[in-house]
């Protein structure tokens, strides 16, 4: 069964849906792989413009790490390898030559606003929320979302979500900043296809050129340090008993 569906459309978008909607578009190894492979490839192909990551049905974009899966991942190293791989992949995704947008099609929790955070746009359907929920599971962003969060948003906003842990609406989330436009949902590729418009009659040279400028700043080794740091410092918290017994709670409840 596929994980997610890539697709594009001759308006040069990628579309990148994760499909695992029986597990509420968690992210698995192979969720991790297929995303890997699609920013290279976006990134190399001239005929590509843009990047929307969304998840299938209108129920969730991404519940973040499918804990059913990472849940034996008891010490630190083995916490450590996977946080770090879906981390560089985030920062890939981050730093690509080319505009990107998560399209928000339900709830974003965990992992889900860290991906989302990678991204340039963030357009949410109307009632969506958003999560930052890590804390409450004994541990933090383990993606480097925290980093991207503090780069994006004013200080006091971005450290808020991050402390409550809470979810928050996406109506909310506008007026934070984190969230640039709420759709109403009724066929939201559309609408995300007219917000884009604007974007989409530029050519590729332009696209890239533009997006490498912004880009300039997360390639120094100041904030890549940064960015693995707060990797680094989730893997430490991950064989914690707060964190286990937090996931076991997650998990009967599921």
């Amino acid at each position: 069964m596929k994980v997610a569906i890539v697709e594009y459309d001759s308006n040069g978008i990628i579309w990148f849906t994760i499909h695992r909607p029986e597990k509420r578009n968690a992210i698995n190894f192979e969720v991790m792989d297929k995303l890997e492979e699609t920013i290279a490839m976006v990134e190399k192909n001239d005929d590509v413009k843009m990047l929307v990551i969304t998840g299938t049905g209108d129920e969730a974009f991404c519940s973040g790490g499918d804990l059913s899966k990472f849940q034996h991942l008891h010490t630190t190293e083995n916490a450590k390898q996977m946080l770090e791989k879906m981390g560089t992949i985030l920062y890939s995704l981050l730093t690509l030559s080319k505009p990107t947008v998560a399209l928000i099609n339900g709830t974003a929790i965990g992992g889900g606003c860290e991906l989302a955070s990678a991204c340039d746009f963030r357009y949410a359907k109307s009632g969506s929320k958003i999560g930052f929920i890590q804390g409450k599971l004994g541990i933090t962003t383990g993606w480097g979302g925290a980093t991207m969060l503090f780069e994006k948003l004013p200080y006091t906003q971005a450290l808020d979500i991050l402390l409550r842990a809470e979810r928050i609406s996406a109506e909310k989330m506008y007026e934070y900043g984190w969230i640039h436009a709420v759709l109403p949902g009724n066929n939201l590729r559309e609408e995300c296809r007219e917000l884009l418009a604007p974007y989409l009659s530029q050519s590729v040279s332009v696209l890239r050129a533009y997006k490498m400028a912004a880009a300039e700043k997360w390639k120094s080794d100041e904030f890549r340090m940064r960015f693995f740091a707060e990797i680094r410092r989730c893997s430490e918290l991950w064989g914690s008993e707060e964190h286990k017994r937090a996931i076991q709670s997650f998990l009967y409840k599921s």
